[in-house]
């Protein structure tokens, strides 16, 4: 349970139309950078029905190498070096690598624990708006599953706007998402300062087929699209074709959307109802929980400690930044059905030993 993939495979009406294409030259070619023109449009109609996202595919939407890449493109294109990017801890930590291998520098801003949630620092950012170059946002959150509601994120956008500080959403999650509407702040208004980052690789099953997205304002995006060139040229055309028949099996993706519902509920009732010390933490969307656990034992050693002992595979809260310290994340959605059983029987009965002091020192 500790890798964020998902445990199904891409739809199979999907694969058979690719397959079919694979004889035509043009799908072993070099798109467009920004990806081919039917497929920007197909996802631009995909938001536009489904999210009230008016996009011009044209100008305001690239497909890019997975969110990681895309992440790169709007980090790069909003910043210059020695800038300053807040992200919020727990954060997800290739967000980090990404900006201080660019010349960045990372401002954690720790969440709010409470009430068995994780909540958005809110006044927090406020005050270091004006410090800051951009604010990076996962909503839903890795590692923690939470969802920001729909009015903090409409109040951080118009507070980022007027300080001419630019937000950077990871969407990522965007299809599983179990609360709130999930309007996003292009649904109506387009703030320009708004960069948002997404992948295909959790809805559709294809983590290893790397396409992602990012939009935005148009200026913006052609200044990503000189990193996007010099990276990668283009997202990998037979994924895109991919994408493309995808994007049509609508019913598909709701079912496994039900699935990671159902996953997180068993991972709930298992932590809440179990005897073990693992707290559950609310999850409202993505694959995980955040979950914290009593005594203070190093959270690297608690991993290592419920592998060896319970056979389950969690990530320690501390790679996630010092807000992730006395936390495991636990990914419910890499589950196969034949797994559920077992593996949520085993998560209830985690114990965590308290932390070994080390030998007593006696006083000169």
């Amino acid at each position: 349970m500790a890798q964020a993939t998902p445990w199904f495979p891409p739809p199979g009406a999907a694969i058979a139309r690719l397959r079919e294409s694979l004889a035509d030259p043009g799908i072993h070619r070099y798109s467009p950078d920004p990806g081919l023109p039917e497929v920007l449009e197909a996802v631009a109609d995909d938001f536009r029905r489904r999210r009230s996202i008016d996009l011009d595919p044209r100008a305001e939407l690239h497909l890019t190498c997975g969110a990681s890449q895309a992440f790169l493109g709007a980090l790069l294109a909003s910043t210059s070096p020695g800038d300053q990017v807040a992200v919020i801890e727990p954060y997800y930590f290739d967000h980090v690598f990404a900006i201080r291998f660019s010349g960045l520098e990372a401002v954690g801003v720790p969440m709010i624990e409470s009430d068995g949630a994780w909540r958005l620092p809110a006044a927090a950012l406020e005050r270091i708006l004006s410090e800051v170059a951009a604010v990076v946002v996962v909503d839903p959150g890795n590692p923690t599953g939470a969802v920001v509601p729909d009015d903090e994120m409409a109040r951080l956008v118009q507070a980022a706007e007027a300080c001419g500080t630019f937000l950077i959403i990871d969407e990522t999650y965007e299809r599983f998402r179990f609360t709130g509407d999930g309007r996003h702040p292009w649904a109506g208004a387009r703030p320009p300062g708004v960069l948002t980052v997404g992948s295909f690789s959790k809805s559709l099953g294809i983590p290893g087929w790397r396409l992602g997205y990012l939009f935005g304002d148009g200026e913006m995006l052609a200044q990503a699209l000189k990193v996007q060139d010099s990276v990668a040229i283009c997202a990998p055309v037979p994924a895109q074709r991919l994408l493309a028949a995808a994007l049509g099996e609508t019913g598909w993706i709701e079912e496994r959307g039900e699935g990671i519902r159902r996953r997180r509920d068993l991972c709930r009732a298992a932590l809440l109802g179990g005897p073990g010390d693992l707290e559950w933490r609310q999850a409202d969307g993505a694959f995980f929980t955040l979950a914290a656990y009593p005594g203070g034992m190093a959270s690297e050693e608690a991993a290592v400690h419920v592998l060896e002992e319970y056979g389950i595979g969690t990530l320690p809260g501390s790679a996630f930044g010092p807000a992730g310290e006395g936390h495991l994340r636990v990914s419910f959605g890499c589950l196969q059905e034949s797994e559920l059983r077992e593996a949520m029987d085993a998560l209830s009965r985690v114990r965590i030993p308290p932390r070994d002091p080390g030998p007593a020192r006696c006083a000169p």
